[in-house]
């Protein structure tokens, strides 16, 4: 086998166990997620699975996910460790003697292999242990699955009931209270809405990069320092070779026309088995930072995609809330770019560190730069994502359980769905937004959306700047229409008052009796359109559809939808 061929196999393997470590994380995330729901601490849909304990779930539990997360080190730190070679021409700068034999054919790293088993044996444990432990109502990660499940009368003590008036409320916003806003042409950033989490998860990116990049100049100026056990190489190629060529001319003990490499030990010839396993541990435990920061970066990707699924409301297709979500992850280009991003650094860090047959650990400091340019791609595309600002007018959400509930307000049992404008506002009262399995018209940027009541003062005259100008500059010897004002829109749940009547006007002093309040009729029942209206609620006292008042309400007299399911009625 050739020398290229015997350093890209160890990739093929970093990609089956990259493969193998999704997929059982997969369904350990799935338990992590619906373990805490159950708790009521269920904020987001994608959370940091190994960072994040649950008190109730055993499989999900602090000592749980310790060993999860060092049966990932293991694995991913044994697999360029398995396949041993020996390179004739390295071994002879080094001083080393060898056997015809030993530089045929590829050796397996028996120690490197039983750890790459246990790496794997404890995930399957605990994947398997959460897989029985746990009640899952769904195994879809779309966010809109979730948080339909999550809204569903079934769960008793956590069921996520939608809140009034926030139509217009980003996940920004979800501890402010109910108030009107207008939308947003872009919203805010993801790093604003997860702040701590995603921060640290950017802090551990970028330092894996930086400290990459110290590690491979301490090494280089450790080699020109004249280390009997170091070689000064004259290539940068990506791979390591060594061509046997030296150079008597060299300031330090040794150069090469080959790669630059710093001989560590620990060989088995030297130091037998116990030289293998402290390598192999070595090892492990310099890429077990790699691993942590690769893992947290699952957790800006996933609230990345969860937006873009979300985000399909105002797209002109649409989104569906029911469709194959491995699927989804197969064709997301952030998850097709992470997964090759955890192989491509695992493997180049394997080139950068690894153990050659009968020489022991090597250091390669051309490698270990090429490792820390990796590193800070995945930095980059980290940063990327979480300062990215989505377009369109939906609020962004991020995968927030509560704000996805909050603004949907029908939910489309197949099919796709569409976000939009449901109630134009006036100057007076805002209007709503919700979802339909209609295209719906998109807000206008100038009005208000949402609330629990009236547009406040100070903003009424913002919310239509044209028509206040032109007002203004009317003509008044002009002829012109008569403007007609609406009427004042009675409070909910009380009967509108009779101003004709006498009784109207009580007489001084006399004491106030209250009048029963008759019961509304049928079809004056709230229908089910939505619960982001300005008076939630509210009975419509006029049974024409074409009432002023009807528009105060809320509601109309009869639903939008009747293909949806799921209504909000209260």
């Amino acid at each position: 086998m050739s020398h290229t061929w015997r350093e890209v196999l160890p990739l093929g393997l970093n990609v089956v166990v990259t493969l193998l470590n999704d997929s059982m994380g997969y369904i350990h995330s799935c338990s992590l997620r619906w373990a805490l729901q159950r708790e009521g601490k269920l904020e987001f849909n994608s959370n940091l699975r190994l960072l994040t304990a649950s008190k109730t779930s055993k499989p999900n539990g602090m000592i749980a996910n310790a060993t999860y997360l060092v049966g990932i080190v293991l694995a991913y730190g044994s697999t360029s460790l398995i396949f041993l070679s020996l390179n004739p021409d390295l071994a002879e700068l080094l001083n080393h003697e060898y056997e015809s034999s030993d530089i045929t054919g590829v050796h397996i790293n028996a120690v490197a292999l039983l750890t790459l088993g246990a790496g794997l044996f404890f995930q399957a444990i605990i994947t398997n242990w959460a897989l029985v432990a746990t009640v899952i109502p769904t195994w879809s990660s779309n966010p809109l699955d979730v948080v339909w499940a999550c809204t569903h009368d079934t769960n008793i003590g956590n069921q996520v009931l939608p809140r009034p008036g926030r139509c217009m409320m980003s996940v920004h916003q979800a501890r402010e209270v109910a108030k009107p806003c207008r939308p947003r042409p872009r919203q805010r950033p993801m790093i604003t809405a997860h702040k701590y989490r995603v921060a640290w998860i950017l802090v551990l990116l970028w330092c894996s990069s930086i400290l990459g990049a110290v590690w491979g100049g301490a090494i280089y100026a450790y080699i020109t320092k004249g280390h009997r056990n170091g070689v000064l190489g004259r290539s940068w190629s990506f791979l390591p070779v060594f061509t046997g060529i030296t150079d008597s001319t060299c300031s330090v003990s040794q150069c090469t026309d080959g790669t630059s490499v710093l001989n560590v030990g620990w060989s088995a010839a030297k130091n037998g088995a116990a030289g293998t396993v402290g390598a192999v541990f070595m090892v492990t435990a310099f890429q077990s930072v790699v691993t942590l920061s690769l893992h947290c970066a699952e957790l800006i990707v996933n609230l990345s995609r969860d937006e873009v699924i979300y985000r399909g409301l105002i797209h002109y297709r649409g989104t569906n809330g029911h469709y194959n979500s491995v699927w989804a992850a197969f064709t997301s280009w952030q998850t097709i770019l992470l997964f090759a991003l955890k192989a491509g650094v695992h493997w180049v860090f394997g080139l950068a560190i690894n153990l050659q047959f009968e020489l022991g650990v090597n250091m390669y400091p051309p490698q270990i730069f090429y490792f820390a340019g990796f590193a800070l791609v995945t930095a980059v595309f980290g940063l990327y994502l979480s300062l990215r600002r989505p377009k369109g007018y939906l609020p962004a959400a991020y995968g927030h359980i509560r704000t996805i509930a909050d603004i949907i307000d029908e939910w489309a049992d197949s099919g796709s769905m569409f976000w939009g404008e449901k109630r134009p506002g006036n100057p007076v009262t805002p209007g709503y937004t919700g979802t339909s399995t209609k295209r719906l018209d998109p807000p206008r940027e100038n009005q208000w959306y949402g609330g629990n009541g009236r547009i406040p003062p100070q903003y009424r005259n913002s919310a239509l700047p044209s028509a206040a100008t032109e007002l203004n500059n009317m003509n008044r010897a002009a002829s012109a229409p008569p403007i007609v004002y609406p009427p004042v829109a009675p409070l909910p749940y009380t009967q509108p008052q009779n101003l004709h009547t006498a009784q109207s006007y009580p007489t001084m002093g006399a004491r106030y009796q209250p009048q029963p309040q008759p019961q509304p009729q049928a079809q004056h029942q709230p229908s089910y359109t939505s619960m982001n209206s300005a008076y939630t609620g509210g009975y419509s006292h006029q049974p024409s559809h074409n009432s002023l008042n009807s528009a105060y309400s809320g509601y109309s007299n009869q639903s939008t939808q009747p293909f949806l399911s799921n209504y909000r009625g209260y």
